[in-house]
């Protein structure tokens, strides 16, 4: 069925949009993960599989619903909001494109409008897409190929990079290489983009969707749910690492998965703009707040200002990570792990994107 005639025989679908364009056109996480269903406040609910979260609103005409995960967790989601609310799906919203929080969508797609920011339209048009943790199209052929993924997952197992077997799992046809059709065969690609915000209007109820700018992704979304204060955002904000405090050194992957630093600190300011008190992260088993977010583009000024001063003077990248230390971040979660990794990722960004 053509994406124009499954839009007309959805119905009752009421949407509020600025600056939105009509699109023209197996799981990251291994099954067996933990899954629960987590009230937020009033009708915002989050579910987990394993430490992915999506979140999800219920109102009397159905569900809005922030990323499917993978296939194996949308339909027990699906299972269980079928039982406990018996409304369905209206709409699913994608917080970014990577597949291990967009896959599973099919499940939803007799009853769902799929949403997302107009940069994941180019993300599934055939090309080499933006992909996380430095898998990067390293020798320029447009495809995905072993190396592509187990160099990062190799240097820094773990952190960056993919599990073991990963690249079997996408080359569906196994001739060695995936294509990006291939790595894309269980996301839905969006019925409806939009450029710089959207609002959906559904039982009475408002959600607005904000695209903050470009950090860990390049297609990212984060969600707010107004009369609840909650606001629901992934990966650039709390990475895969971050369990239960957000005060993290990010992952660091890469140049910081090839976006500026001015870029990722322009996303934490455009969140920080927001009007809200819970934090429901894409990682994470607890919430946070909107400090966790300011003290995080703080860190970022820091990273960067350091770095830039160093490079001002001459240093070279083994003398910066000598000498700066970040003592005011020897405390937060994998400083001693990552310190030197950010240092390295921060040189490499600003050394592209000078």
């Amino acid at each position: 069925m053509s994406r124009p005639n499954r839009l007309s025989r959805i119905l009752g679908l009421s949407i509020a949009v600025t600056g939105v364009l009509a699109a023209a056109d197996a799981g990251a996480q291994r099954g067996g993960a933990q899954r629960q269903i987590v009230q937020v406040a009033g009708d915002v609910y989050r579910a987990n599989n394993g430490n992915w979260w999506s979140i999800f609103m219920v109102t009397p005409e159905g569900i809005v619903l922030g990323d499917p995960i993978n296939l194996q967790f949308a339909t027990w989601l699906k299972g269980e909001l079928d039982t406990r609310f018996g409304v369905p799906v209206r709409y699913v919203v994608y917080s970014h494109s990577h597949w291990d929080h967009a896959e599973g969508g099919a499940v939803f797609a007799d009853t769902a409008v799929f949403v997302a920011h107009e940069n994941m339209l180019d993300n599934m048009d055939g090309r080499y897409p933006q992909m996380p943790g430095d898998m990067i199209d390293r020798n320029g052929n447009g495809l995905i190929d072993p190396e592509d993924i187990l160099v990062p997952t190799n240097a820094k197992p773990g952190i960056c990079g993919m599990f073991a077997g990963f690249h079997a799992q996408i080359d569906r046809d196994g001739n060695g290489v995936a294509t990006p059709a291939e790595l894309q065969l269980n996301i839905v690609p969006p019925d409806i983009a939009y450029s710089d915000r959207m609002q959906i209007e559904l039982g009475g109820k408002r959600v607005v969707l904000i695209h903050p700018g470009l950090n860990h992704s390049n297609d990212a979304t984060v969600v707010l749910f107004p009369e609840e204060r909650v606001l629901f955002a992934t990966e650039f904000i709390a990475d895969a690492l971050v369990t239960d405090n957000i005060h993290a050194l990010p992952s660091a992957c890469g140049p910081f998965d090839g976006s500026s630093l001015d870029e990722w600190i322009r996303s934490y300011r455009t969140v920080e703009a927001l009007d809200f008190d819970i934090l429901a992260g894409g990682h994470g088993r607890v919430l946070f707040d909107k400090q966790g977010v300011i003290d995080t583009r703080i860190y970022f000024e820091t990273l960067k200002s350091a770095v830039e001063a160093a490079m001002a003077e001459g240093k070279n990248l083994a003398e910066m990570q000598e000498t700066i230390l970040l003592e005011d971040y020897a405390g937060w979660v994998n400083y001693d792990r990552l310190r030197r990794d950010n240092i390295e990722a921060a040189y490499l960004n600003l050394m592209r994107f000078p």
